[in-house]
């Protein structure tokens, strides 16, 4: 029984670190200024159907 729990954890760790990584990339966005162009460029829109598993 433990094999199987090492096994599933190892199958996770790589989707776990991808999360991590969209996360941090989102928190330092967050913490950047746009500038005039960039802000006069960004139009609301739908979230990417690969990030929708991180909302619900």
């Amino acid at each position: 029984m433990k094999k199987e729990d090492k096994a599933r954890i190892k199958t996770r760790k790589p989707q776990q670190w991808k999360l991590h990584q969209q996360i941090a990339q989102f928190a330092q966005d967050l913490d950047r200024l746009p500038d005039a162009r960039e802000a006069r460029l960004n139009k609301p829109r739908s979230a990417p159907q690969h990030l929708l598993p991180m909302v619900f």
